[in-house]
């Protein structure tokens, strides 16, 4: 089955269990935790959505889960975790997703690209012209508490294109010079746009400790492979965001996964 296909499928059965709460009938086990994937947060950019709507997620998640640090949501837990994460590093995130972290006293993950950084004329995409946090900005987020920065490549080239002898540059030199500007280790990475081979799966996990991707089995807990953590889109429609927390989305997205992977 194609991906628009199964995209469509899953919306429709979003829309459906909002309205027939449908999950709620069916006996699956626990789903475990989530981690939640934004990009723009009233900065007008990719997937953006208002600083109001963002406020209102995190007011909610905070009443009903445990908003965590990204390895913690790994790990086995009485009650769902949820780690939040974002791409790209554009400024909105320092000055409007920042504040809203140290309201709610709640970490998150920024991953930054670095060719980004101090270049005004960089383009990651041919859609939207972003502007990104400087150097000085980023240096200033190693000293706060609730953000971690990780690292989001050299250019934002889909990983899965890029030849093989082209992947240290995109995923280790990359880390180096973030690690040099930021005086600290750098352990997370992204994706960009989700997308890797094997080959820069396997330099990603020689070089860092946790890497986040696009959808996949939805959940995350202490099986998870920590270099290809799974997330849900928090700027999504509101419901198939409420969706994706459901136990009966969780199991039926990893059945199609091992279907589509050859597992069973």
């Amino acid at each position: 089955m194609s991906h628009r296909i199964l995209k469509s499928v899953w919306i429709r059965l979003a829309r459906l269990d909002y309205y027939a709460n449908v999950s709620s009938l069916v006996p699956v086990p626990n789903s475990g935790n989530r981690i939640l994937m934004y990009h723009s947060i009233g900065g007008g950019s990719y997937d953006d959505i208002s600083p109001g709507r963002f406020r209102g997620q995190i007011e909610q998640l905070t009443r009903k889960y445990a908003v965590v640090d990204l390895p913690d949501v790994m790990e086995e837990t009485t009650e769902t975790s949820v780690a939040l994460t974002f791409d790209d590093g554009t400024i909105d995130f320092f000055e409007t997703v920042r504040p809203i972290l140290h309201e709610f006293e709640v970490p998150a993950t920024v991953f930054v690209t670095i060719d980004s950084i101090g270049d005004e004329e960089f383009r990651q995409d041919e859609w939207f012209d972003y502007e990104y946090m400087s150097d000085d900005q980023l240096v200033e987020l190693v000293d706060d508490e609730y953000v971690t920065v990780g690292n989001h490549s050299k250019s934002h080239r889909k990983l899965d294109r890029v030849p093989a002898d082209e992947l240290a540059d995109e995923i280790v030199a990359s880390k180096i010079e973030l690690e040099e500007l930021l005086g600290v280790d750098v352990t997370r990475f992204c994706y960009p746009e989700g997308e890797y081979s094997p080959a820069a799966v396997d330099l990603v996990r020689d070089t860092h400790r946790f890497a986040v991707a696009g959808l996949n089995e939805i959940r995350v807990g202490p099986e998870s492979d920590p270099c290809l953590l799974p997330r849900i889109n928090g700027a999504g429609e509101p419901k198939q965001l409420r969706w994706e927390f459901t136990d009966f989305s969780a199991f039926l997205a990893k059945t199609i996964f091992d279907l589509q992977n050859g597992y069973r």
